[in-house]
């Protein structure tokens, strides 16, 4: 049996939002669908700002897409647009002899036309959010008025799981990349964590033997830190930890891995033969900066160079931990 037009538009609708692609190509793909297949002449998305209060046009069909794209974001709070008035008030507006768009408007569709359907999405645990708007113009003639504006309320529907899919998409990369940093990074002080210098130390060691060019670790021990952290407590513990990791990431190049090793000690991982010379603009730069008032940070330092003082990771490393400190304040 033949299905009704209404039933074949909805289907299709489904299908856009089923099937992969970003947020914009779906949006434009269901306004397309209000457009061919529901017989309306125009249709605009919108979407909601909280921070800003504002709706901006984010997809379409129907009319000049740079015109549309040029034109100003509705205010949410205007009471001149009907879809400022939609998303306040939650439920489809019709114009009015002082309301309507003038989005659509100045690109000639008649104001008597027009609809807009809030886009409401549900979160995991049903609370209710106005997303956008989707404005359309019945002047076309496919469908009755009653069954074109059921019909875009289902695309108005479909737009909002698209969004919504969207968020979900967006929180699980964001959570995955929280993750990963989380994996690779001291959370204290944001620096590479030790896994991720023994990594970097290996792919370095490989570069080091192919291009037959020395490497430098570098290990830095902070002096005093159990009486630092005593005096001072936790909390300036930290902040001292935080000062020396942002001193270390102003004063290595762009091509040396600093890494947090443990709760004093920091490594660096520098490509040639200077490790002494960085080793020792750090401990100057950090005898600049306070620990405790009317103390300077102190830093001890030891170095170990690929090849000559160890062919592996685990030998530069051994090599380093078991140096005598160049500060002179004894062994890093």
């Amino acid at each position: 049996m033949e299905r009704a037009h209404g039933q074949v538009t909805l289907l299709e609708a489904t299908q856009i939002v089923a099937r992969g692609g970003d947020l914009g190509q779906k949006l434009d793909a269901l306004a397309e669908q209000a457009v061919a297949a529901i017989g309306v002449t125009a249709a605009v998305v919108y979407l909601f700002d909280p921070a800003t209060r504002r709706l901006e046009p984010v997809a379409q069909a129907g009319l000049d897409a740079q015109a549309l794209a040029e034109a100003e974001p509705v205010d949410a709070d205007d009471d001149r647009e009907i879809v400022a008035l939609a998303l306040r008030e939650r439920r489809p507006q019709r114009p009015a002899e002082d309301r309507g768009s003038s989005a659509l408007q100045a690109q000639g569709q008649a104001v008597a036309d027009l609809i807009a359907i809030p886009i409401i999405a549900a979160d995991e645990v049903g609370n209710e959010d106005v997303e956008g708007v989707l404005v359309a113009s019945l002047s076309g003639d496919a469908l009755d008025d009653g069954e074109r504006e059921n019909a875009i309320g289902a695309l108005a529907d479909l737009c909002a799981v698209a969004i919504r899919q969207a968020q979900l998409e967006n929180a699980l990369v964001e959570r995955a990349d929280w993750i990963g940093r989380l994996a690779t990074t001291d959370p204290l002080t944001g620096l590479a964590n030790r896994v991720t210098f023994d990594r970097m130390l290996e792919l370095e060691i490989a570069r080091a033997t192919r291009q037959e060019t020395p490497l430098s670790i570098v290990l830095f021990r902070v002096v005093g830190m159990p009486d630092i952290a005593s005096q001072g407590g936790d909390e300036v513990g930290d902040d001292l930890l935080r000062h020396v990791a942002s001193m270390l990431s102003d004063q290595v190049r762009v091509v040396d891995t600093i890494a947090r090793f443990d709760e004093q000690t920091f490594g660096l991982i520098a490509p040639g033969g200077g490790g002494a010379v960085v080793g020792e603009r750090v401990r100057v730069a950090a005898a600049a900066v306070e620990g405790l008032p009317g103390r300077p940070i102190e830093l001890a330092f030891s170095v170990a160079v690929f090849p000559a003082e160890g062919a592996t990771s685990d030998e530069l490393l051994a090599a380093a931990e078991s140096g005598a400190a160049l500060s002179g304040a004894g062994p890093a």
